[in-house]
Protein backbone atom coordinates (compact mmCIF):
# COMPACT_ATOMS: atom_id res chain seq x y z
CA UNK A 1 0.00 0.00 0.00
CA UNK A 2 3.10 2.27 0.18
CA UNK A 3 1.79 4.36 3.10
CA UNK A 4 -0.97 6.00 1.07
CA UNK A 5 -4.53 5.85 2.36
CA UNK A 6 -6.86 3.39 0.70
CA UNK A 7 -9.20 5.04 -1.78
CA UNK A 8 -10.95 1.84 -2.85
CA UNK A 9 -14.12 2.34 -0.83
CA UNK A 10 -13.93 6.01 0.10
CA UNK A 11 -13.69 7.78 -3.23
CA UNK A 12 -15.98 10.74 -3.86
CA UNK A 13 -16.20 9.66 -7.49
CA UNK A 14 -16.11 6.10 -8.79
CA UNK A 15 -14.30 7.00 -12.02
CA UNK A 16 -10.52 6.86 -12.33
CA UNK A 17 -8.86 9.77 -10.54
CA UNK A 18 -5.51 11.23 -11.62
CA UNK A 19 -3.43 11.63 -8.44
CA UNK A 20 -0.18 12.39 -10.27
CA UNK A 21 -0.28 16.09 -9.25
CA UNK A 22 -0.84 15.63 -5.52
CA UNK A 23 1.46 17.98 -3.67
CA UNK A 24 3.41 17.55 -0.48
CA UNK A 25 1.55 15.83 2.37
CA UNK A 26 1.33 17.81 5.62
CA UNK A 27 0.31 16.55 9.06
CA UNK A 28 -2.68 18.37 10.54
CA UNK A 29 -3.89 18.32 14.13
CA UNK A 30 -5.86 21.55 13.75
CA UNK A 31 -8.89 22.37 11.64
CA UNK A 32 -11.45 25.14 11.30
CA UNK A 33 -14.56 25.17 9.14
CA UNK A 34 -16.50 28.20 8.00
CA UNK A 35 -19.30 28.70 5.55
CA UNK A 36 -21.62 31.15 3.86
CA UNK A 37 -24.65 30.50 1.67
CA UNK A 38 -22.63 29.28 -1.32
CA UNK A 39 -19.40 27.70 -0.04
CA UNK A 40 -17.60 25.94 2.78
CA UNK A 41 -14.04 26.83 3.80
CA UNK A 42 -11.83 24.20 5.47
CA UNK A 43 -8.55 25.36 7.03
CA UNK A 44 -6.03 22.70 8.10
CA UNK A 45 -2.84 23.28 10.04
CA UNK A 46 -0.74 22.37 13.01
CA UNK A 47 -0.84 23.62 16.58
CA UNK A 48 1.95 23.16 19.08
CA UNK A 49 1.10 22.71 22.73
CA UNK A 50 3.72 25.17 24.00
CA UNK A 51 1.63 28.28 23.37
CA UNK A 52 2.68 28.88 19.78
CA UNK A 53 -0.21 29.95 17.56
CA UNK A 54 -1.58 27.41 15.09
CA UNK A 55 -0.16 27.57 11.60
CA UNK A 56 -2.69 27.06 8.79
CA UNK A 57 -1.09 25.29 5.81
CA UNK A 58 -4.01 24.39 3.58
CA UNK A 59 -7.32 26.07 2.78
CA UNK A 60 -9.94 24.18 0.79
CA UNK A 61 -12.99 26.04 -0.52
CA UNK A 62 -15.84 23.94 -1.87
CA UNK A 63 -19.56 23.85 -2.58
CA UNK A 64 -22.17 22.77 -0.01
CA UNK A 65 -22.85 19.66 -2.13
CA UNK A 66 -19.20 18.60 -2.03
CA UNK A 67 -19.02 19.40 1.69
CA UNK A 68 -22.01 17.09 2.25
CA UNK A 69 -20.34 14.31 0.25
CA UNK A 70 -17.15 14.82 2.27
CA UNK A 71 -19.19 14.57 5.48
CA UNK A 72 -20.78 11.32 4.30
CA UNK A 73 -17.40 9.85 3.32
CA UNK A 74 -15.83 10.88 6.61
CA UNK A 75 -18.67 9.24 8.56
CA UNK A 76 -18.19 6.04 6.55
CA UNK A 77 -14.41 6.08 7.06
CA UNK A 78 -14.77 6.71 10.82
CA UNK A 79 -17.19 3.82 11.11
CA UNK A 80 -14.72 1.53 9.31
CA UNK A 81 -11.89 2.80 11.55
CA UNK A 82 -13.89 2.10 14.74
CA UNK A 83 -14.75 -1.39 13.49
CA UNK A 84 -11.08 -2.12 12.85
CA UNK A 85 -9.39 -0.32 15.76
CA UNK A 86 -12.02 0.55 18.39
CA UNK A 87 -13.19 3.89 19.66
CA UNK A 88 -11.11 6.98 18.96
CA UNK A 89 -9.38 8.55 21.96
CA UNK A 90 -9.87 12.29 22.13
CA UNK A 91 -8.07 15.12 23.82
CA UNK A 92 -4.56 16.24 24.60
CA UNK A 93 -3.40 12.90 26.01
CA UNK A 94 -4.41 11.09 22.81
CA UNK A 95 -2.47 13.58 20.64
CA UNK A 96 0.72 13.07 22.63
CA UNK A 97 0.84 9.26 22.50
Amino acid sequence: MNGAPSHENNSMERDEIDRSRIGEARYSNYAEIGHNSSEFVFDFGQVWFDGVAAGVYVRVVTSPDTAQRLYDLLNEALSQYRSAFGEIRRGLAADQT
